[in-house]
């Protein structure tokens, strides 16, 4: 009897990691590519989410083939801009961004500090969204120990205001 027991709570406990195993498989398929920057990672699940992506944060769609440099470029101007706003500059500064190509719903964007990633949509987000997002990295790894949320969003929304005033 004791036998039976055991061998059904082992096929249990088997099934459920089988479970979840392809649970968090599904859950995380979709970004698959990974666009490498001074700064950054981006993983993308499609070159249209990528194109849209750049397009939504630069005003200007790039030829991803011929032109991925300028691409890249866009993005780590815009954290080096972040940095100059906010005259934090973390050594080795280094974030994850995952593009997902449709919104669905709930946020945006947001980052993740345990983590160190900010999740974003290809169709919704703009240079001040990722810029927002952007500069909680920066405050994040900036300091030892991060400061309140609410004095996190102060600074942030000091980068927001000022993104582009020199420009």
């Amino acid at each position: 009897m004791r036998k039976i027991y055991h061998l059904s709570r082992l096929r249990v406990v088997s099934v459920v990691l089988v479970c979840l195993s392809v649970l968090s498989v599904r859950a995380y398929a979709e970004p698959q590519r990974v666009l490498q920057t001074n700064y950054c990672d981006i993983r993308y699940s499609s070159d249209k989410a990528l194109s849209d992506f750049f397009w939504r944060i630069s005003g200007r769609r790039f030829d991803l083939e011929t032109e991925m440099i300028f691409a890249r470029s866009k993005v780590d101007r815009l954290i080096d801009r972040v940095q100059a706003i906010l005259d934090m500059f973390p050594d080795n500064l280094h974030i994850k961004i995952e593009l997902h190509e449709k919104y669905k719903r709930g946020l945006i964007a947001a980052y993740y500090r345990k983590t160190n990633k900010i999740v974003v949509y290809a169709d919704k987000v703009t240079d001040g969204i990722l810029a927002h997002e952007v500069a909680h990295a920066i405050i994040c790894r900036y300091f030892g120990s991060p400061p309140p949320v609410k004095m996190q969003e102060i600074l942030t929304q000091y980068v927001d205001k000022h993104l582009w005033d020199d420009y």
